[in-house]
């Protein structure tokens, strides 16, 4: 079977943002049962994805990226393909992918097409022919799709979201969610059947030590994703302080790039800002728990089962622990300030807590995580899509 991804950046199993390393897993799970092939976006300073993997690959420049391309003539571009479209999907509307597509049509003919994440889905019409599954990552709009242009211009972009699902989401054969919960929000919004795809990720081949680490908590995020600094900022102002008043030696530390959102919690008492960390495993092994409530978005949360899989115990709330729904304590959930800070005081005080919810979340990671296991999951409903269509 031939198999072409369609992607908004390169999948890389060691990716910094969620999106990339979760596609990344899952590529390297699939190759080994099917021949794959991919259309990207790549943006600067990204790894090209693993020649290994893919039989057939392409990709064009994003010129999205903040800094890539500010001219006045790029901003023009960027509100007039505004007029139709939200202004993030605005964004990787690049017309070099349609060609690219063209090509990998010709040339590695594929049974199927795997268009990754929302803002791919506006290319489906240059699929036309090809059997396609979709799959959002969140629940249509994304949580990052605000414009920065006030109120009313992001009233005006909900409203172009919404017809953008409409539109471009009926011309998907199939379409897939990351959860539960945003499977429903989906069926909701386009009234079609929309089936769960479950996360992936690669397993660390050995788990960290949370009980022998300082008292010390972690939130890790990319903070050009908008739920990450808004997460940040309300941990370091409102939770971090609850947990120093009954032990002022906790610290908070914040990891993860395009830190520069986050620079003014640098100052707050107990928090230290760490940018990007190149070796997660070293990061992890710092600290006893990752704190990682979100108050926005959807999709499955990476950052929760990057901690899991290596054996860290997690904090977070209904929101935040999407797909990551271990026992505690593998995952403590609780809603308001006080309850995080508690959950969190717990195994900051008790070590050997840290390390008993440890071993319960790599056990869990282990059983529920697995890309193979995701691969012939996803493989099956390929073979469905297939039957279905002869």
């Amino acid at each position: 079977m031939r198999i072409l991804f369609l992607t908004p950046f390169a999948p890389d199993p060691v990716a910094p943002h969620g999106g990339g390393s979760y596609l990344g897993a899952l590529a390297g799970a699939l190759a080994a049962r099917a021949e794959l092939g991919i259309v990207h976006l790549q943006h600067a300073q990204e790894r090209t994805p693993d020649a290994a993997h893919w039989q057939w690959q392409r990709a064009a420049p994003y010129d999205g990226d903040p800094g890539a391309n500010n001219s006045a003539q790029h901003r023009l571009r960027m509100l007039w393909r505004w007029r139709r479209r939200p202004l993030l999907a605005a964004k990787y509307w690049q017309p070099a992918l349609i060609p690219l597509l063209q090509s990998a049509r010709e040339q590695f003919r594929p049974d199927v097409a795997l268009v990754e994440m929302a803002q791919m889905a506006q290319y489906l019409p240059f699929l036309q022919g090809t059997p396609t599954v979709l799959t959002d990552h969140e629940a249509g709009p994304p949580a990052n799709a605000g414009t920065g242009l006030g109120a009313a211009a992001d009233r005006r972009d909900a409203r172009l979201w919404r017809r953008y699902v409409r539109e471009h989401y009926a011309r998907a054969d199939v379409l897939q969610a990351l959860t539960d919960d945003d499977a429903a929000s989906l069926r909701e919004q386009t009234g079609r059947d929309v089936h769960v795809r479950a996360p992936a990720m690669l397993l660390p081949d050995a788990p960290v030590h949370p009980g022998e680490a300082p008292p010390r908590a972690l939130f890790l995020g990319d903070y050009r994703h908008g739920p990450n600094p808004e997460a940040a900022a309300h941990l370091a102002r409102r939770v971090l302080p609850f947990i120093r008043a009954a032990m002022p030696d906790a610290e908070l530390w914040l990891a993860g790039g395009h830190e520069q959102s986050i620079e003014p919690l640098r100052d707050l008492p107990g928090v230290r800002v760490l940018g990007f960390v190149p070796d997660l495993r070293e990061l992890l092994a710092q600290v006893r728990l990752v704190l990682a409530p979100l108050w926005s978005g959807g999709g499955f949360r990476v950052k929760n089962a990057t901690a899991l899989a290596h054996g860290v115990p997690v904090v977070s709330n209904a929101l935040g622990s999407r797909g990551c729904r271990a026992p505690s304590p593998a995952v403590t959930i609780a809603e308001d300030d006080e309850g995080l800070a508690q959950g969190a005081l717990e195994l900051l005080r008790s070590p050997e807590l840290a390390a008993r919810g440890g071993e319960l979340a790599r056990r869990w990671a282990r059983d529920e995580l697995s890309p193979d296991s995701v691969a012939e999951q996803q493989l099956h409903r390929i073979d469905e899509l297939l039957r279905s269509r002869r």
